[in-house]
């Protein structure tokens, strides 16, 4: 988990870095066109997983080791030959469709941004298999790799195309083309002869059987976020996308870091799921640390977003930081309720699960136009601020009926998310206070200092354990 965790701070430090180089050439709206293409590229990345993220978790464990090549080959053929397709079916559409979601103050079509987009959709697919498949046999340190690699790749590849080819726009998608190469590459390395193997009817069955459930999960998310960004632009502007795509880059970040913890406990809480007796004593170790820095980032954002923000965009995205401690409780509420998580998985309802969070964000998706601008002359407009709104719903609405289906499969004792519903309040009543009062800066930087202490000195026991789970968990590796 350690490495994990490097991997991934190396990931948002190089992004944050990426921050203050790029918006010397670029503006809200450049960042705006990446946020909607790339919501596209997601949508086709979601069709594509074909079922995987549901079925591997059920049988990966079960099975032997030429029967999981055989698994692992069946579903990266399926799932290339899927992502190819939707590539070449992007490229062909986009010089049409380009024309009428982009707002006059965005981009005009760009071929090379067309054929980048395309190309990141197969190496994407690929990426995000390997990835769920190191993620289910507990090989963290793989993932880690190719987090570190595609951040470095990124990087690099964003810079060198800005500065050096001055392709301007394209140079953030050509980054994101040489990162998602770079993590391909790794994982082939990591795999090794696993996914070269003959693939069988057995599996390509059970690619079918969950595939349809994937495909309507991935056709309600990816219509979710291609229609957030198409109602932000049609109503507001490409440069208001940007806004909204940069507040959400903290939120990929702390997803990022999150998912540190996610990949490396989800084994174990597997196994904990499978023992009630267990009690989620490894599973709730782990993500209440998780809770608490999630809720004093959201809080740190609260008191100082506006001056960090001016600081690392030069002024460009500043706006968006008034946004980012409403993504930190949404991530709360997504992050809750893990025992129920693992749950549902092992006994089978993932797929359940599946079609209740698809039929709720078709909800919230009928509903963006009305909360975020009007139709007809009807509507709330609350602009970015509606959008965030909805979102939080939804993961409430999720949550709950998480919580309820896991009640299925058995009963847990005690309460485990104590931070999640304490940090959300916390977030909350702080942007309140700094709205009403407007406190100074040495005001809002004495407060957070003393409630970070007072967090440690609480938790500190806690913290104690978890330092210690990780410090038997490296010995036992090494």
């Amino acid at each position: 988990m350690l490495l994990f965790l490097g991997a991934t701070g190396l990931q948002m430090l190089l992004a944050i870095a990426l921050l203050p180089l790029t918006t010397l050439r670029l503006a809200a709206a450049d960042f705006g066109y990446l946020a909607l293409v790339m919501s596209i590229v997601a949508f086709a990345n979601a069709l594509s997983d074909c079922g995987g993220t549901l079925a591997l978790p059920v049988h990966f464990a079960a099975e032997s080791e030429g029967e999981r090549r055989r698994m692992i080959a069946s579903f990266f053929v399926v799932t290339l030959t899927v992502s190819v397709v939707l590539a070449v079916l992007f490229a062909l559409s986009w010089v049409t469709v380009a024309g009428r979601v982009l707002d006059a103050d965005g981009q005009p079509f760009s071929w090379t941004i067309d054929i980048l987009a395309a190309a990141i959709i197969p190496l994407r697919s690929a990426s995000m298999l390997s990835t769920t498949i190191f993620s289910v046999s507990g090989r963290g340190n793989a993932i880690a790799a190719q987090i570190a690699v595609q951040a470095i790749g990124t990087f690099l590849g964003t810079l060198i195309c800005l500065f050096g080819l001055e392709i301007g726009t394209a140079s953030l998608f050509a980054g994101t083309l040489v990162g998602q190469l770079a993590s391909v590459v790794v994982s082939l390395a990591a795999l090794g002869a696993m996914p070269w193997a003959r693939p069988s009817m057995r599996w390509l069955l059970v690619v079918r059987r969950h595939a349809p459930y994937a495909a309507f999960a991935g056709v309600t998310d990816g219509a979710r976020a291609i229609g957030e960004n198409a109602v932000i632009a049609a109503n507001l502007t490409i440069a208001s996308v940007g806004y909204y795509s940069h507040a959400r880059l903290y939120y990929g970040m702390l997803l990022s870091a999150t998912s540190s913890v996610a990949h490396n406990v989800w084994s174990t809480s597997l196994a904990e799921a499978r023992d009630l007796a267990s009690g989620f004593r490894t599973t709730n170790l782990a993500w209440t640390p998780v809770h608490i820095l999630i809720t004093l980032m959201g809080i740190g954002f609260v008191c100082f977003g506006r001056e960090l923000l001016f600081i690392l965009t030069n002024d460009r995205l500043t706006p968006a930081a008034s946004l980012v401690p409403w993504f930190a409780v949404l991530m709360l509420i997504s992050l809750s309720g893990r025992p129920q998580n693992a749950m549902i998985y092992v006994y089978g309802a993932g797929a359940d699960a599946s079609r209740f969070r698809a039929a709720i964000a078709l909800i919230v998706l009928a509903s963006f136009p009305l909360v975020v601008g009007k139709v007809g002359g009807i509507g709330l407009s609350l602009g970015l601020s509606g959008t965030v709104a909805l979102l939080i719903l939804e993961a409430l609405i999720f949550r709950f009926y998480i919580r309820w289906k896991a009640r299925q499969f058995g009963k847990l004792h005690g309460f485990q998310d104590s931070w999640a519903i304490g940090g959300c309040l916390l977030i909350v009543v702080t942007s309140l206070i700094n709205v009403l009062y407007v406190p100074s800066f040495t005001a809002r930087s004495a407060a957070f200092l003393v409630l970070a202490v007072a967090v440690v000195i609480f938790e500190r026991r806690r913290i104690g354990e978890l330092l210690s789970t990780l410090g038997l968990m490296r010995a036992s590796t090494s």
